[in-house]
């Protein structure tokens, strides 16, 4: 395997994780207390769906596969920040 091919590989690998951690967050934010916000579609659904987009990009992309994966990833830890700063419904 020659370097090259190793680095595609591992490029890949990353973006696959990137987009099994879309879905984990999609499942986990749609089973969770997540659903009952008034903010659900803001804070489950749409950062799921561009970070499985960037994913899937990364995955198809030779150059820029790396700040796809990053991009997500930031994506989706800064939403799971800030949805703890969000008021809480109580129901």
């Amino acid at each position: 395997m020659t370097m090259r091919s190793q680095q595609r590989t591992g490029r890949r690998y990353l973006a696959g994780l990137v987009i099994v951690f879309a879905l984990v967050f999609f499942v986990v934010g749609t089973v969770g207390p997540a659903h009952r916000s008034p903010f659900y579609l803001a804070i489950v659904p749409v950062p799921a769906a561009i970070a499985a987009f960037l994913g899937w990009r990364a995955w198809n992309s030779k150059e820029r596969s790396a700040v796809f994966s990053a991009a997500a990833l930031v994506l989706l830890l800064v939403v799971l920040v800030f949805s703890h700063l969000l008021p809480r419904s109580h129901g």
